[in-house]
């Protein structure tokens, strides 16, 4: 999410991969995608159903975005990691 954005708007998505690691990988795809100071990254596994990022909020803090992704996202049959991460500086 994007510095300064509201709930649901200034989200930008990588695209998407299935398979297991180190066993069922497709080919890999480099992407770039830039960041700015304030802007907020969200990963998840697929333990956490996609619809997610709907109820996003870059308002919020990360660690109650992670919490509440788990909440109220989890599938419940497959074990999920959400780490959300917010940029606050650059170092020179």
């Amino acid at each position: 999410m994007r510095a300064g954005s509201k709930k649901g708007t200034g989200q930008e998505v990588v695209l998407l991969r299935a398979g297991v690691v180190g066993s069922q990988l497709p080919a890999l795809q480099a992407a770039v995608l830039p960041i700015a100071k304030g802007d907020t990254l969200v990963f998840a596994t697929d333990g956490v159903r996609g619809e997610f990022a709907e109820g996003l909020s870059a308002l919020e803090s990360p660690q109650r975005a992670a919490d509440k992704i788990l909440k109220q996202h989890c599938r419940g049959n497959d074990d999920a990691l959400v780490l959300v991460v917010r940029l606050t500086g650059v170092r020179a």
